[in-house]
């Protein structure tokens, strides 16, 4: 991924929305990535580390971690979030508070060693307290790491804040490509996620005159069609296939921060997600991984997301070729089952009544004019497209 090359790009953008800077200082995959981080951290000159992970990122990521910094004398505390009663670490208040507690003023910069939750926690803490974070994701299940956005539970209600990106991402990628099942057909979950996102991103500035940027929808076309080539290698756990879907997740991301918003990234599919997480958390039920929910939310839109716009006569070409190109939704169940994944709201705990209660009100949750929301209003107030749409 050329960052330099994408700032310049946003540089020559003419969309005419404000666009965000790619502060991130160094990106790295590799194999040895624990020398290469050592390395950054003494460039910086920082002398105190804070690590937050959970209980199997730390086995799995920790001890190398500590042992590079211990090597050249940096001092390395850890953070450990802790479960709830159901055996799930949230990114809510408590893990927030815990977090902080543990971070003292000399602390010179937190590292985020997990997956989405972690992330959220750490950018959010690294915010409040004006304090760099660094990644270090350890599975390809999640888009967010290189974004500005963390999606925090506060009382029961899911809120994303816009905050800061980290100063620098490392890539553990043998840790990487060891990751569970499960977490890899969260990733892809995620990024397959993007054709619904993007048909609702295009309809939006189409249909409700969202501010839209084509350089992050170019990024993130191209994060979710290499995705896409690299599914057989996916499927057969190739380091090549596990490399490009943590690629294709840094790209999403990167594409959100230079936007300033997750338009690029989340839609329809992503609000049903979030409302369904909301009913579990409501009902003291296990939490469902994010790329999971999206995915699954995304097979229930996707074929009367694609009628929709090819049925509409005086549609715009961008969003017809965009709808001609997406999979259906036996498609997509295909790939997921290929993944061992859920493909059916029932698979993760969702009834038929959820189901129907949020294709109806989970367009609320976000101030976005997508189809599902278009769909939405129309069940109980008729409505045509606006009429410079037609």
């Amino acid at each position: 991924m050329n960052l330099e090359q994408i700032n310049q790009d946003v540089q020559a953008c003419g969309c005419g929305n404000p666009h965000h800077a790619i502060t991130i200082e160094r990106m790295v995959a590799s194999e040895q990535v624990w020398e290469h981080l050592a390395e950054f951290v003494q460039e910086k000159g920082w002398k105190h580390l804070l690590v937050v992970a959970d209980d199997n990122t730390e086995r799995v990521g920790f001890l190398p971690l500590r042992e590079a910094m211990t090597r050249i004398g940096i001092q390395v505390n850890l953070v450990s979030l802790q479960p709830d009663e159901r055996g799930d670490v949230l990114s809510d208040e408590r893990s927030v508070v815990q977090v902080l507690l543990r971070q003292e003023e000399a602390v010179d910069v937190l590292i985020a060693l997990g997956a989405g939750t972690i992330h959220d926690v750490t950018r959010f803490c690294a915010a409040k307290t004006k304090v760099p974070f660094i990644s270090v994701p350890t599975a390809p299940s999640v888009d967010g790491f290189t974004s500005k956005g963390a999606p925090l539970i506060i009382r029961g209600k899911k809120i994303t804040y816009q905050l800061v990106s980290p100063v620098a991402v490392f890539v553990p990628s043998l840790i990487v490509r060891e990751a569970p099942e499960a977490l890899i057909a969260a990733g892809v979950g995620d990024m397959l996620g993007k054709y619904t996102s993007l048909l609702d991103w295009r309809f939006g500035e189409f249909d409700g005159g969202e501010p839209f940027c084509p350089v992050a929808v170019s990024l993130t076309e191209e994060a979710l069609l290499s995705c896409v080539d690299a599914l057989p290698a996916i499927y057969r756990r190739e380091a090549e296939g596990l490399d490009q879907l943590m690629e294709s997740l840094l790209l999403s991301g990167v594409a959100m921060l230079i936007f300033g918003h997750s338009h690029p990234a989340s839609g329809g599919e992503h609000h049903l997600s979030h409302y369904w997480e909301m009913d579990f958390i409501a009902n003291e039920r296990p939490a469902v991984l994010h790329g999971t929910k999206v995915a699954v939310a995304m097979m229930q839109l996707v074929d009367d997301y694609k009628q929709t716009i090819l049925h509409w006569p005086k549609t715009p070409a961008s969003l017809r070729e965009w709808a001609q190109q997406m999979p259906s939704k036996q498609e997509l169940e295909t790939i997921f089952t290929a993944l061992h994944a859920p493909i059916k709201p029932e698979d993760i705990g969702v009834s038929s009544l959820l189901l129907a209660s949020s294709l109806r009100e989970a367009y609320r949750l976000r101030n976005r004019h997508t189809i599902l929301k278009h769909k939405s209003l129309s069940r109980t107030h008729p409505i045509e497209m606006k009429e410079r749409s037609l």
